[in-house]
This record gives structure tokens, C-alpha cells and sequence, in this order.
């Protein structure tokens, strides 16, 4: 009997001390379901909202890549035209041409990975991602254009039409490439 009035007049504290833990934890239970769902619920948004701009910044980084490769078949073809080996040359040129389709093939991925940025809002500034996503289909359409000339000097080599349109198709994307990745890095600061 002794024991039954004091803990009936014992502190709070010490009675849910002495408390079994299974009531505890049922006390606590509404209030670790909502943390767990919160804690849920930030996961995921921290999840998505970092996976669209690091894929793109992926992309772009393999687009960068076949336009290094291109440049540096299309620079070997000009050389060995310039030598007089014109088989060479129209082997260069096809090389540069695959990077060409290959660099089509990751701007095209690469504009849908700047959309859906756009699309879902996971940027902090929407004008330079909007920018993003038309400089992407510009560059494509500028690869695109090389890439005829790129399959033309394939075949006619000497073309020095080609070669000039080609040049200019060479610098105009350079200067788009530059853009695009400078619209993307504004899109996320």
C-alpha cells in the first residue's frame, strides 16, 4: 500500500520515468509519424529538385566532349587537305560527322533535360533557363547544318564552299555553346 500512494503522488516526471517504455513510445507515436513524413517529404523535394539541373550539367558535359572530338577530326581533315590527301581527309571528315550526329542526338536529351528544369520550376532564374532551353535548340539546329557540310566534304573533300559554310557553321556554334552553358549556370544562381 505504501508503494501505491507514492507513486500516485510522485512528479510527473518520475512517474513517466518509471512509466512502461511501451507507453512512451505510444505516447510519442502520432509525433514520430508526422516527422517521418516530413522528413519524407523534404527527401523528395531535395531529390528532384537536384536531379534535373545535374542531369542537363551532364549533358552538356558529353556534348562538350563531341565538340572537342568534332573540332579536332574537322582540324585533322583541313590539314591533310592542305597536304594534298584528300582519302584522309574525306575519312576525318566522316569521323567529325559521327561526332555531329552523336552531338544532335545528346542536344536533343540534353533540350528535354533544360524543359523539364524549366517545366517544373527547379531553377532560380526562369529567364536564363527559358534562354537555356532556345539556345539548345539552336546549337541543334546549327549541328545539324554542319553536319550536311561535314557529309558533303565526305564526299567531295576539296569543296571549298563547304569548307568556308562549314567554318562559319563551326563558329557560330562555338559562340552557342558558350551561350547555353552560360544561360544554364545563370538559371541556378
Amino acid at each position: 500500500m505504501f508503494g501505491t500512494s507514492l507513486s500516485l503522488r510522485a512528479p510527473a516526471r518520475v512517474r513517466a520515468a518509471i512509466a512502461p517504455p511501451a507507453a512512451r513510445r505510444r505516447a510519442s507515436a502520432p509525433f514520430a509519424a508526422f516527422r517521418a513524413f516530413a522528413l519524407t517529404l523534404l527527401m523528395l523535394f531535395v531529390h528532384g529538385a537536384g536531379a534535373d539541373p545535374v542531369a542537363a550539367d551532364q549533358r552538356l558535359a558529353i556534348v562538350k566532349q563531341n565538340f572537342t572530338a568534332l573540332k579536332q577530326n574537322y582540324s585533322i581533315a583541313k590539314m591533310q587537305l592542305q597536304m594534298g590527301q584528300t582519302t584522309p581527309a574525306s575519312v576525318s571528315f566522316t569521323l567529325a560527322r559521327a561526332q555531329s550526329q552523336q552531338m544532335v542526338s545528346n542536344l536533343a536529351i540534353l533540350r528535354n533535360d533544360n524543359q523539364h528544369t524549366l517545366d517544373n520550376g527547379l531553377y532560380l532564374n526562369g529567364a536564363a533557363q527559358q534562354q537555356a532551353v532556345n539556345y539548345t535548340d539552336v546549337a541543334k539546329s546549327l549541328t545539324q547544318q554542319l553536319q550536311t557540310r561535314l557529309l558533303i566534304l565526305s564526299m567531295q573533300p576539296a569543296s571549298q564552299l563547304d569548307l568556308v559554310l562549314a567554318d562559319q557553321s563551326l563558329t557560330q556554334l562555338t559562340l552557342k555553346l558558350t551561350q547555353l552553358e552560360q544561360a544554364m549556370i545563370a538559371a541556378q544562381q
